[in-house]
């Protein structure tokens, strides 16, 4: 899957009220990156959608859902 459908799968689930299904994809997503602006990608994404509230460590290589 690629990263702009990985994040509109997770933005539905964000828009759908379901913040922490959000937050499993994305640190999943962030923790498979098999580049830092892959994982730079969705640290962006998080910050535009204002989502960082459902994370741990995002700022790291294993961020987690909290």
């Amino acid at each position: 899957m690629t990263n702009a459908k990985t994040i509109e799968m997770a933005r539905k689930m964000l828009s759908a009220g379901n913040g922490a299904a959000y937050a499993r994809l994305i640190s999943g997503a962030i923790r498979s990156a098999m580049s830092d602006r892959a994982a730079n990608a969705f640290r962006k994404a998080v910050s535009e959608d204002g989502a960082e509230r459902f994370f741990d460590k995002l700022d790291t290589s294993c961020p987690t859902a909290a």
